[in-house]
């Protein structure tokens, strides 16, 4: 299995969430027209076409919200690659970091959700997303034990 330092993986995951960061707000001004070309695209069930000016706008605002908390997991997760990088992984603030990304997850499953009402894929994007909030709550929990532990430590010393 490929290893590569800690130092090159942190940075790695920096510049890629970054990339992620910047394409997150370059859709900010493109999902318009994306959302529409999806709506407008025929699949196996049938026509978007047909639905509602009030459904159109409804996954429009279900999208941008959907954007918005994949926006705000991405920036949790730079400042906790900031934290992994300054080597202060076991602190209640990373812990905190890596519950409001899983929270950010948990909230992308529930918006899926409601996009599955026109788009049955999200259902699946929904139960992923919800699987990784799980993930990270288990991750979470891991973090915020070894913090107990680290901080028990420093007092003994």
């Amino acid at each position: 299995m490929l290893k590569i330092s800690t130092k090159l993986s942190n940075t790695l995951s920096f510049i890629i969430a970054v990339i992620f960061l910047v394409l997150c707000v370059a859709a900010v001004f493109f999902m318009p027209m994306v959302i529409n070309m999806l709506i407008d695209t025929p699949d196996n069930i049938g026509d978007r076409g047909s639905i509602t000016t009030a459904g159109r706008v409804f996954v429009h605002i279900v999208s941008y919200i959907l954007l918005s908390v994949f926006m705000m997991a991405d920036v949790l997760s730079i400042f906790l690659l900031f934290r992994v990088r300054k080597g202060k992984v076991f602190t209640p603030i990373s812990v905190s970091l890596i519950r409001g990304v899983s929270w950010c997850c948990f909230g992308i499953s529930v918006t899926f959700l409601l996009l599955g009402i026109y788009f049955q894929l999200a259902f699946i994007m929904a139960f992923l997303a919800f699987f990784l909030s799980v993930c990270l709550r288990v991750v979470k929990n891991v973090i915020e034990e070894a913090t107990e532990i680290k901080q028990e430590n420093d007092l003994t010393v």
